[in-house]
């Protein structure tokens, strides 16, 4: 049995939940638990509890990117694990930003992680970083290093990477996800998908041979996406033979609707107090 809890999201689906904009989802499976991102911090501690969740046993925090959303939450995982296995890209610390600015006439603001590798590591953090895909536990593959076809890649000229030109795109080169072998069929975990869900599709099928799935969960970044783009997406989910789609965070209002609409009964939001057991 594996299951998935939505820890934290923008939605709740649970009264005695929070919600926030982020993303975390505990998994539990017989060879341990993954914690995959971490949310702000803002709602996690409340939910856990909430959840009656212990997270002493952790076998490793994944990290599908590191912008504030996803990570900001690890300084209080790491004041219940102590030392964890902390899973990322190499690029997780790369200086994100944005273009908007909290404060008139700003120049922007940093949306990385808010602590820093050392502060991490000297709280119990011990990093292992992986550029591409791999297996780090029977049947549990980090998903990273991916290929980006620019027609199937989400654009967000908000985010920057400072340059000594000035802001250049970012194109949050770490984003990774979690592929989850389970008795009902490969589940897909998406932390944000910047790089494009139907990108990391393509690199299931090339790089592991996964061209059919059972479920796919989390955040599709399909808030950029046009309409005729979103029904490419759709399209594709479908030729995957998709039994369940559960979307969260940064898909979108309207992406959202269109995958309700298509899908039916097997369409769900992945709110924060959410579980899926396959």
């Amino acid at each position: 049995m594996t299951t998935v809890r939505i820890l934290c999201d923008n939605s709740i689906g649970r009264l005695d939940f929070l919600g926030e904009h982020g993303f975390a989802a505990l998994i539990e499976r017989e060879q341990g638990r993954f914690l995959f991102d971490t949310g702000q911090g803002l709602t996690l501690p409340h939910n856990v509890k909430a959840a009656g969740i212990d997270l002493r046993d952790l076998r490793a925090v994944v990290l599908s990117h590191g912008h504030y959303d996803h990570t900001g939450g690890l300084p209080w995982v790491l004041q219940h694990t102590g030392s964890v296995k902390v899973v990322a890209h190499p690029a997780l610390f790369d200086p994100h930003m944005t273009r908007r600015s909290d404060v008139a006439g700003g120049s922007g603001r940093f949306i990385g992680c808010p602590a820093t590798r050392a502060a991490l590591e000297r709280a119990g953090a011990r990093f292992e970083f992986h550029p591409e895909t791999c297996e780090l536990a029977p049947g549990v593959w980090f998903v990273a290093g991916y290929a980006r076809n620019p027609a199937q890649t989400p654009t967000d000229p908000q985010l920057v990477l400072p340059g000594d030109n000035g802001p250049q795109p970012d194109p949050i080169a770490e984003d990774a996800s979690l592929l989850l072998e389970t008795a009902a069929g490969p589940v897909l975990i998406l932390g944000c998908a910047h790089g494009g869900v139907l990108n990391i599709l393509d690199h299931l099928a090339s790089r592991l041979g996964v061209s059919r799935l059972h479920a796919v969960l989390g955040g599709t970044h399909l808030m950029f996406f046009p309409p005729e783009k979103i029904q490419a997406v759709i399209q594709r989910l479908e030729a995957c033979g998709v039994a369940q789609v559960g979307v969260s965070h940064c898909t979108g209002r309207d992406a959202a609707m269109r995958l309700a609409l298509h899908f039916g009964p097997r369409f769900s939001h992945a709110a924060a107090g959410s579980v899926f057991a396959f």
